[in-house]
């Protein structure tokens, strides 16, 4: 597996106040509302460890488990973002996946960040993420999308089958452990590559371990 990058900034998200931000007893079928797709890849993230947190685009405007007030209500954000993001929860078996995946794909960038979600001016959370970008207009997210499901539904763990299921039924918990998937040996690693300050070191080690976020255009409606 080729590690992902990760990206030299972190993603802020406002979420409704009203988001069940411990305990969803909706993590997947209220992505049933934009589409059966998004729905069976938010039911087979559980299955890798990770899971489905958000979708924006063009096309799809403001989807997912994250932005379940969009979806109810599409016409209360003002913006259109021209580019495509993906989030999902970090998971090793989520990261390897992804990262075989776009071997193949030119179009879109992955690398892993921290996510933080605001209501309002308060931070609720803070959680590490894989983060899945196109700043092409013109990408085809339907074919990307179907060939995600379809290698989620051929790598997921057999033994998280039932997760979806559970997760629906009885509630879905969630613990956002920043560190709780890194290896402390590649943290030390990660934090010398970064406080490097001598040009003959960074000749032989490479630079920091970050990538560039790709910039994103916009057009902001009035009402």
């Amino acid at each position: 597996m080729t590690p992902l990058p990760y990206w030299d900034s972190n993603v802020d998200m406002e979420i409704a106040s009203w988001f069940p931000l411990r305990m969803d007893y909706e993590p997947v079928s209220v992505n049933a509302h934009h589409s059966r797709l998004l729905s069976d890849i938010a039911a087979l993230s559980l299955r890798m460890n990770s899971e489905f947190f958000c979708l924006t685009s063009l096309r799809s405007g403001y989807v997912g488990t994250l932005l379940r007030d969009s979806m109810i209500d599409p016409g209360r954000l003002n913006r259109i973002e021209l580019g495509f993001t993906m989030l999902f929860g970090y998971s090793t078996p989520m990261e390897s996946l992804l990262s075989s995946l776009l071997d193949d794909e030119s179009d879109v960038e992955a690398g892993v960040s921290f996510c933080c979600l605001w209501d309002r001016d308060i931070m609720l959370e803070s959680f590490k993420a894989i983060v899945l970008v196109s700043s092409n207009p013109l990408f085809d997210e339907d074919e990307f999308l179907a060939r995600l499901a379809a290698l989620l539904e051929k790598n997921s763990v057999p033994s998280q089958a039932n997760l979806p299921f559970f997760a629906e039924k009885f509630g879905y918990r969630r613990f956002f452990i920043p560190y709780e998937t890194d290896n402390l040996v590649h943290l030390e690693i990660s934090r010398l590559l970064y406080e490097m300050e001598f040009e003959e070191t960074r000749k032989w080690v490479g630079p920091s371990p970050e990538v560039a976020f790709p910039p994103f255009l916009g057009i902001n409606l009035t009402v």
